[in-house]
């Protein structure tokens, strides 16, 4: 940690956050452990509690560090007491909270197993129950990220290993708190992530002198090979290749993105005569939905409510941007020595084309309909 004549030199802003980390960060802690325990008849006070408490809290941690910092000035106060104390406060709450959710994982609480999701389309889940469903599709993944956050918090409790701690379990809550962040997961739940994260940022930040002393001495001791020059240089192409390679290939993979998204096929004819509109129930070639998918996938679909694997056929596709020439390459007949089978487009708008191919021998002519924009 800093001196004591440093710490008494703290601006009242570092005073008042970490008093607010400490005291605003303990008291919601403490309401995450004790709430949930309420009887179901006091439900209704949960929320009012809660930010009564929060609000406290807050108001609380401005009196007490406009308090330090005056009496500060006047030589009136310890002032590293203070620090001291609010700093121990802060490790304590960050391993108690964050501990909860580790163990949370480890008995199956946090990403537990959802059996509305299981039954639910990817397009109706939300990005909470995504997130639900992404991480407790693996046990093991879940338990690794719960091991982490608790062996985390224990390092947390001893001051000797406090930054180690700090560097085990910043990584996973930045990681966690982005999610909360960007899939909407809930401003109760990503407010407690920025306080964890704010928390343990501050502790490093109060070892940085040491962190950037730490980077600064280690050096390889490896001998440099080739000429500064050269270095640069070749320092210079292992960025500059996987840029120009990824651009190239992004810039070859969207010239047929006007074709990219879902088609719905409005009306069918094989040979001359209209395919049925019930006619996909038994004919596993009545295709209803086309999905042209990046990277050449597309995929002919029969059941017109959801994509179905089982009964969908995966076929590639090459686009000739100069020829604004389409190709379908079909496996159906072998893996080895796919079809490649020309496709006529012809009244192409932006939502709307008419396809002519022959497939197994049969022509066929779709009307296809864009779903998505």
């Amino acid at each position: 940690m800093d001196s004591v004549q440093t710490q008494n030199k703290r601006k009242w802003i570092s005073k008042f956050i970490l008093s607010f980390l400490a005291i605003v960060g303990g008291v919601d802690s403490i309401l995450h452990i004790i709430l949930p325990l309420f009887p179901y008849k006091l439900n209704q006070y949960i929320l009012p509690i809660g930010m009564s408490s929060l609000i406290t809290g807050i108001l609380f941690s401005l009196g007490l560090s406009l308090y330090w910092h005056r009496n500060e000035k006047k030589n009136n106060i310890d002032s590293q007491k203070y620090f001291v104390w609010l700093t121990t406060i802060l490790r304590y709450w960050l391993a108690l909270y964050i501990s909860t959710f580790g163990f949370e994982k480890l008995f199956d609480v946090n990403f537990a197993f959802s059996y509305h999701i299981e039954d639910s389309l990817v397009n109706t889940l939300n990005g909470q129950e995504l997130t639900w469903k992404y991480y407790g599709y693996s046990y093991t993944l879940t338990v690794i990220i719960g091991l982490i956050q608790i062996i985390g918090s224990v390092l947390l409790l001893f001051r000797r290993t406090t930054l180690l701690g700090v560097i085990t379990l910043l990584p996973v809550q930045v990681n966690i708190l982005l999610i909360n962040l960007f899939y909407g997961i809930g401003p109760l739940t990503t407010f407690i992530s920025i306080i964890m994260v704010l928390g343990l940022s501050y502790l490093s930040l109060e070892r940085k002198k040491d962190i950037i002393a730490f980077f600064s001495s280690y050096k390889s001791k490896l001998p440099a090979i080739g000429t500064n020059t050269v270095r640069k240089l070749i320092r210079l192409l292992c960025i500059l290749i996987p840029f120009v390679f990824v651009l190239y290939y992004s810039y070859d993979v969207k010239k047929s993105k006007k074709y990219f998204g879902k088609w719905t096929v409005e009306k069918m004819t094989r040979n001359g005569k209209i395919v049925s509109e019930k006619a996909w129930e038994k004919d596993t070639l009545a295709w209803k939905t086309l999905y042209f998918e990046e990277r050449g996938k597309l995929l002919f679909c029969t059941n017109p409510n959801m994509y179905v694997d089982s009964v969908s056929i995966f076929m590639k596709y090459h686009y000739d941007k100069d020829k604004n020439t389409l190709k379908v390459i079909s496996y159906e007949k072998s893996l080895e020595k796919p079809d490649t089978i020309p496709v006529l487009i012809s009244k192409f708008e932006n939502k709307s084309m008419q396809w002519k191919m022959i497939f197994n021998g049969d022509t066929i002519q779709m009307k296809l309909r864009k779903e998505n924009p």
